[in-house]
């Protein structure tokens, strides 16, 4: 799952005016925190060669086990590269005029998705292939926009139009038939389940802090209904697995709900972290192998008087939680196996699962 952060005070304009927000997802406390996790060559990270690099503009993720998809800018031009993390080979795959605001892979690793702007009323998703090959575009008039990308079938997108006075439309969109269709939903931050079902937040009028059930769209019927789970404040989807994140009723613990969709699940419970006013939700990436990554804090509490050192944990369906390593917050992304991450400020150092030791891939030119 690409690395991207959710604004949530716009959820909480829609549903209650201009009240602090009550859900933060997916923000690092401090992005400038110096690594803390340990760094011991083993035989995993002695085959990675080190990329030194001019012009950087960010890192996007991973194009397969070993290659790694990075940007960088020439001009006013920006330059979307892949690296080869063991044979050092860079190649060049596209070239994108204008400014660049967000770019995502595909679970299925076959498109890349560049979200563009020229102006601040809309923005353009261009959908590629990983060879280069343009497929679809869809320009959407929008202040911000939010969207999902369907990790089952790379022709579905659900997307979220936000206006100037933070009112809003929802639509689902189809690549193959170029059909756009509106969604009634009082969430926009809906996610694709693993057919056609849009999985969003049915939340308790003026009350973000006690969230509330999980609402399942059928984007083919328009037709909805409400899970029994409650106290729901974020939900992530991939593939043919979710996880729903529930306050506990002392809202000092997060209840993560992690299931796929033949019924099977589990339950794990880990500190609740607050920013004041809003929940704070680690980053959440769910894997191929029936699990997920995100980190756990030392205790709950206020974001600012916990401790800074968050273990970063392995949560599976087979109900067991495997501490990775321990450290600072940091953003990160994983490769399809799940067996090393990207992580760090740049997302510029690999983490091995495994072992919990990390390396430079990349070095900055400044």
């Amino acid at each position: 799952m690409t690395r991207r952060i959710i604004n949530m005070c716009l959820l909480l304009l829609f549903m209650a005016g201009c009240q602090p927000s009550a859900v933060e997802v997916q923000t690092p406390p401090n992005d400038s925190t110096p690594s803390g996790f340990e760094k011991v060559p083993n035989e995993e990270i002695a085959e990675i060669a080190l990329l030194k690099v001019d012009n950087f503009e960010r890192v996007v993720g991973w194009l397969s086990d070993e290659e790694v998809v990075y940007i960088t800018r020439q001009h006013d031009d920006f330059l979307l590269h892949t690296y080869h993390i063991a044979s050092g080979v860079t190649s060049d795959l596209l070239t994108i005029k204008d400014s660049i605001l967000e770019v995502r892979i595909h679970p299925d690793l076959t498109k890349i998705a560049i979200v563009t702007s020229s102006n601040s009323l809309s923005a353009t998703i261009h959908i590629y292939s990983v060879t280069g090959e343009k497929i679809d575009e869809l320009t959407i008039e929008s202040s911000e926009m939010y969207w999902d990308w369907h990790a089952n079938q790379s022709d579905k997108l659900f997307f979220s139009a936000f206006y100037e006075d933070w009112s809003f439309d929802s639509f689902v969109y189809s690549s193959k038939t170029k059909e756009l269709k509106r969604l009634d939903t009082l969430d926009p931050f809906g996610k694709w389940g693993s057919d056609s079902t849009i999985h969003a937040i049915n939340w308790e009028e003026n009350d973000a802090i006690s969230g509330g059930k999980e609402r399942v769209i059928d984007t083919d019927t328009m037709r909805f209904h409400d899970l029994k789970e409650n106290n729901i404040i974020y939900i992530e989807t991939f593939k043919d697995l979710s996880v729903t994140v529930s306050i506990s009723e002392d809202q000092k613990s997060f209840i993560y709900t992690l299931k796929d969709f033949n019924g099977k699940s589990a339950i794990f419970e880990l500190p609740s972290i607050s920013n004041y006013s809003q929940w704070f939700i680690p980053d959440i990436e769910l894997l191929s192998d029936e699990s997920l990554i995100t980190y756990e804090a030392s205790e709950s509490g206020l974001m600012d008087t916990i401790s800074p050192n968050y273990s970063l944990v392995k949560l599976s369906l087979d109900a067991t939680t495997t501490e990775i390593s321990v450290g600072p917050y940091h953003l990160f992304t994983c490769s399809p196996s799940g067996q090393r991450c990207l992580i760090g400020v740049h997302l510029e150092e690999i983490l091995m699962i495994e072992s919990g030791q990390k390396t430079p891939w990349i070095q900055i030119k400044e």
